[in-house]
Formats: structure tokens, C-alpha cells, sequence
């Protein structure tokens, strides 16, 4: 079996592990991320929830994490909390009425003896106010409006758009958006070509599993380049699309993405046509991921600019990516850890003598028993 057969293949062909499972009834959708974490299935050997139907197959619990979660916890975030700030004090001009609901609401929670200074005792206020961790009430609290009424979420639905129709282009080789829109996919094309690139077919929006640092994402596409001459395949490339107006300040969490969806162990193989009840795949199986075939040194990050302005092509260090991303998962283990219950247990002070006294007597409960 060729590499890139391999990604295609099926679990059973590719490892000798899987099989048809029927998931009847499921809510959750295996590959789709809710609340920063991607729904999976088991692997072959892992022990799923407790709670899975004896005819389920059998799902990771509490999902995990995304790439971008994994990333976005570790990259510096200063700069992006001021611009917010700034943005939600410009729409609170532009939308008066939006000012008067929030004096409103002050008033009403006054009242009911809420302590402004712990915020976080009062979710329902939170809620109002910033959405807290849940991206829908995000975008329909005050401050989601305000920034919206600023112009705040413009051209990130404009990326939103250029991903869209990117994406539609894999599937299904149409072009699809506003004239402008079509362009700029045509013009990622043809830069695309004039490099020696091209998408692989079927190789774009895949789901990964990243065992080493505990993550699952999406990519965008695994580009082939080849020989200009003989048209010959010399190596598999990840790549992302990306749709900036402006340069990245720093390639620190890019590249830590793309490497953590190279280094992947495991892909997501489903498709449309095995969809069962409610949309669920009747059959979902790993395959070997990008690891076993791309390129582990570097990839390719497809500039598509959500202002219209030309795309461009930039070089992702996957080397030093895959140590930044190691390192962003340890960094939220030692969050999570911070915050457990057996870290709490140990921040009690005893002095050293006690600690001594204590030692001696349990050593010598010991010898006398």
C-alpha cells in the first residue's frame, strides 16, 4: 500500500483494527468540537465513558482538547484584550440604547445585592455581561453587541466567508461567494501552483488526534509538491489557510498548530454517505494520520487576507513548533493542576518541626506495631 493510499484506507486495511459500529441516537457528532473540545471516538484498547449505550461506539470522556484551545491558553493575549476593550467602548457610543440596557441591568442587580468586585459568584451577570466561556451567549451579551456595533466582528466574518469557500472548493470544485471572494480562491490557486503545490484530493477538513500532547483538530489541507518537469510527487505537505489582514507578530502558536496537526498518530475516516440516525456516522474509524506521511520539518501557511488584498505564501517551522506545542500542553497541565483539589490539599503551612514531629510519630506507630 502506497503512503498516501494509506491515508485513505480504511481502519481494518491500515491497521488491522475496526470495524462498522451503528451509533444510533447520538447528539453529539463524532469530529465536531463543542466547547473547545472535540467529541472522538476510542481508540482501539482505550476505555470510553461509563455511560455509553452497550450498542454506541464508545467515545472519549469529556472529549479533547482542540489544537487551537491548546494554543490559544499559551500565546500571549495582551494586546488582543485591549483591542476587546477598546472595541466595546466604541460600540457602547455608536448604540446608545445598548448603554441603556447595561444601566439598566446594573441597577436591577444592585438591587439584588450583587457584589460587583466577585463577578464570578454571579454567573447569570457574567452571562449578560461577556457570555463567559460559552461563544453563543458571547455573541448576543452586552459586550458581544458593543463590539459588534464597533464593526469589531467584520473581517472575522469575512475569514469565516474565505474559509467557507475554500473549503466548498475541496469538497466539490465549485467556486462559490461574491466575485471578490472567487478571485482571491482563484488567486490562492494559482499561487499555489506557481510554487509547485497542489491540494490533495479528499485531504482537506480532516479531523486528527494528537495522542502525544492530548489534542484533536481540524486542518485545513495536505498539499503535494512536485517536480515541475516530470510532475513526479516529492513530498506531502500540511498547510493552513489563514485570513489576517495583517502580518503575524509572532508564528509562535502558528507554528505549534501545524505542528501538533502534522505530528497527529491518528485521522477521523467518515463519510456522508455512511450517515445514520440524526447525521451520526454508522461507520467511524481511524486511519493512520499525517505523521506517517507529511513532511515533519515544515509546512505551508496560505495567506488569504479577509480585506481582499493579494494571498500570499509563508513557511511554517514545524521543528520548532512541535517543542512550542509540547510545551503549551504542559503548561495547561500545570493550570489544571494548580487548580485540583490535590494542589489545594498541600497549601496548608506546617512548620518543619511539626512536619518532623508527625514523621517520627507515624514512623514510630509503625515499629510498635
Amino acid at each position: 500500500m502506497s503512503d498516501v493510499s494509506q491515508l485513505f484506507a480504511t481502519a481494518s486495511e491500515a491497521s488491522g483494527q475496526g470495524g462498522r459500529t451503528s451509533i444510533p441516537g447520538e447528539e453529539k457528532v463524532f469530529g465536531t468540537r463543542y466547547n473547545g473540545r472535540y467529541h472522538m471516538p476510542t481508540l482501539p484498547d482505550e476505555l470510553g465513558t461509563k455511560s455509553c449505550p452497550p450498542d454506541a461506539r464508545p467515545w472519549v470522556p469529556r472529549g479533547i482538547m482542540s489544537v487551537t484551545t491548546m494554543m490559544d491558553g499559551f500565546e500571549e493575549s495582551r494586546g488582543l484584550s485591549i483591542w476587546e476593550q477598546e472595541q466595546f467602548a466604541f460600540g457602547l457610543v455608536r448604540l446608545p440604547s445598548l448603554y441603556e440596557e447595561l444601566c439598566i441591568a446594573v441597577h436591577q442587580w444592585t438591587t439584588e445585592g450583587v457584589d460587583f468586585r466577585n463577578i464570578s459568584e454571579y454567573p447569570h451577570v457574567r452571562k449578560a455581561i461577556t457570555g463567559g466561556n460559552d461563544k453563543v451567549a458571547a455573541e448576543i451579551s452586552i459586550v458581544g453587541r458593543a463590539k459588534q456595533a464597533a464593526g469589531a466582528n467584520e473581517y472575522r466574518q469575512a475569514g469565516t466567508n474565505r474559509h467557507a469557500a475554500w473549503e466548498h472548493r475541496a469538497k466539490t470544485g465549485e467556486l462559490i461567494g461574491t466575485k471578490e471572494i472567487q478571485a482571491q480562491t482563484l488567486s490562492v490557486e494559482a499561487l499555489l501552483a506557481a510554487n509547485n503545490l497542489r491540494r490533495v484530493p479528499g485531504l482537506s477538513e480532516r479531523v486528527v488526534r494528537n495522542v502525544a500532547v492530548r489534542a484533536a483538530g481540524r486542518f485545513d489541507d495536505i498539499l503535494e509538491e512536485f517536480d515541475p518537469v516530470t510532475g513526479r510527487r516529492l513530498r506531502l505537505l500540511i498547510a493552513d489557510l489563514k485570513t489576517k489582514r495583517k502580518a503575524f507578530r509572532s508564528w509562535m502558536a502558528v507554528d505549534g498548530q501545524l505542528a501538533t496537526y502534522a505530528r497527529s498518530e491518528w485521522m477521523l475516516d467518515t463519510h456522508p454517505a455512511m450517515s445514520g440516525v440524526g447525521g451520526q456516522p454508522l461507520d467511524v474509524k481511524y486511519v493512520p494520520g499525517p505523521v506517517h506521511h507529511v513532511d515533519l520539518t515544515e509546512g505551508v501557511v496560505l495567506q488569504m487576507p479577509s480585506d481582499g488584498a493579494p494571498p500570499y505564501l509563508r513557511r511554517a517551522d514545524l521543528a520548532r513548533g512541535w517543542e512550542v506545542a509540547q510545551l503549551a500542553r504542559r503548561v495547561h497541565d500545570e493550570r489544571s493542576y494548580g487548580k485540583s483539589a490535590e494542589r489545594h490539599a498541600l497549601a496548608e503551612w506546617v512548620p518543619l518541626a511539626r512536619r518532623i514531629t508527625g514523621s517520627n510519630l507515624s514512623q514510630g506507630g509503625a515499629d510498635r506495631g
